[in-house]
């Protein structure tokens, strides 16, 4: 038996959750005890693994395959022990998951664009899938958590790599970042508020409906075209000041104007049942000057000189201060959202921040830049370059943690391994996609009767 290598990039948003309806037209590629696996999902990985890069000598569509039977076998076990996975876990993987798609494709519209949904909407349709491949992983961590690797494990690694054989690492950095989102003023706030109320009264008076005005009026690109259509959400999924609306607003009237941290909202409650709602909003955005990034620029670099006077470190700062949520966390650090690794490709780095990054030396801070983050938020950053690594051949003493881990990868591998052998015995597998039958019948030969 074959069992493919974990190495592989799997799909940012992989298949919409399986219907009865879909798998009664479909074909099904293989079952793996009462879990389904569709031949679409297979196609639909293959496919974006080929966009991606991925040499294919001929093997991968069925690899793919066997990825999923892996995952399922996974799953099958994790149910079994009762494992769980929290609302929270899903939603923050599905957000990092949009993340990484939206810098692939370039804008949420595009994203939109591509789907034929609205965001919100992309999102509950992968919800459950995302929450299988959580479950599954948690299972995969559940197996190889008393692997560990020794100092001596990873110098024997690197040894036995001829030297001529060691990989070239391109330049990096590590970096750290503070946010400060520019504020409209309370005129432009306003101005905002009272042209949403004037749509409004346009769409109770009857003169315009509220699908129409939308397509028309709304700042929300993602679901503008779609009439301001967020599909079906669930309490808690969007920010605290349009869940309190949507779940108290009556059904089928107009709320009131309202603000959240995106700009002043209207929306129209269309179905509602327990913790599930499906309605519509127009957001209009105050307008935001280049004064008012400014403001945002002179107040960071107070900030920053607080910090360079040593009266505040840098961490505390963006744990404290920082407006972006996705590195204030981790006291403002930056990651490479494909491998989870803070040393960054400098190719990899935007535009606007690799000329920053380009004019600093390690351990500077740099002045506070404007920047338009991939949402269209217009705001200002200081950076901190923490270190930079020039391109080089990979070494025990610049890449250790690199090849730890990359033992590491091997011993839980060889753990999986072993789990497979001995799960694939208990959990009946049929492969029905005839390509990969031949390919993958060891994986039917398991179950002892």
């Amino acid at each position: 038996m074959k069992i493919v290598s974990t190495g592989r990039r799997w799909l940012v948003l992989t298949c919409i959750s399986i219907s009865a309806a879909q798998i009664r037209l479909e074909s099904i590629a293989a079952l793996v005890g009462d879990e389904i696996i569709l031949e679409s999902q297979v196609s639909q990985q293959y496919a974006y693994l080929k966009q991606a890069g991925t040499p294919d000598d001929g093997g991968l569509y069925c690899e793919v395959l066997e990825r999923f039977i892996i995952q399922k076998l996974l799953l099958v076990r994790a149910r079994l022990d009762s494992l769980k996975v929290t609302d929270e876990q899903v939603e923050r993987e599905l957000e990092r998951r949009i993340q990484i798609l939206t810098a692939q494709l370039g804008s949420p519209e595009a994203i939109h664009e591509i789907y034929g949904k609205p965001l919100p909407l992309l999102k509950q349709e992968l919800r459950n899938e995302v929450r299988d491949q959580i479950l599954a992983e948690e299972m995969r961590q559940k197996i190889t958590s008393d692997v560990k690797v020794t100092p001596q494990e990873v110098r024997e690694f690197y040894a036995s790599i001829p030297s001529d054989s060691l990989p070239f690492v391109p330049a990096e950095v590590e970096l750290s970042q503070i946010v400060f989102w520019a504020k409209p003023s309370l005129e432009e706030r306003e101005a905002a508020h009272e042209r949403l109320e004037q749509i409004r009264k346009e769409i109770i008076a009857g003169r315009m409906d509220f699908a129409s005005a939308a397509r028309a009026f709304s700042h929300d690109l993602s679901t503008a075209k779609q009439g301001g259509s967020l599909g079906e959400f669930t309490r808690g999924q969007m920010v605290a000041e349009f869940d309190r609306m949507a779940f108290s607003q009556p059904i089928g009237e107009v709320s009131p104007v309202f603000e959240s941290p995106f700009g002043f909202h209207i929306l129209l409650v269309e179905k509602r049942v327990g913790n599930k709602a499906q309605a519509r909003h127009i957001l209009i955005k105050p307008s935001i000057t280049e004064e008012n990034v400014k403001e945002a620029q002179e107040k960071l670099n107070l900030l920053r000189e607080k910090i360079l006077r040593d009266s505040l470190s840098f961490f505390r700062a963006a744990t404290d201060f920082s407006e972006d949520p996705q590195t204030k966390q981790n006291g403002g650090r930056l990651m490479d959202t494909e491998t989870g690794s803070y040393r960054i490709p400098i190719d990899k780095l935007d535009a606007d921040l690799y000329f920053i990054v380009d004019g600093l030396r390690a351990g500077e801070i740099s002045v506070a830049h404007p920047f338009t983050a991939r949402d269209g938020r217009r705001g200002a950053r200081i950076v901190w370059l923490q270190r930079r690594y020039p391109p080089h051949r990979a070494s025990l003493e610049l890449d250790y943690e690199r090849f730890a881990e990359a033992v590491l990868e091997i011993k839980k591998q060889e753990a999986i391994e072993k789990w497979l052998e001995r799960a694939r015995k208990n959990v009946p597998v049929e492969v029905r996609l005839t390509r990969c039958q031949e390919a993958l019948r060891e994986w039917e030969k398991g179950v002892e009767r």
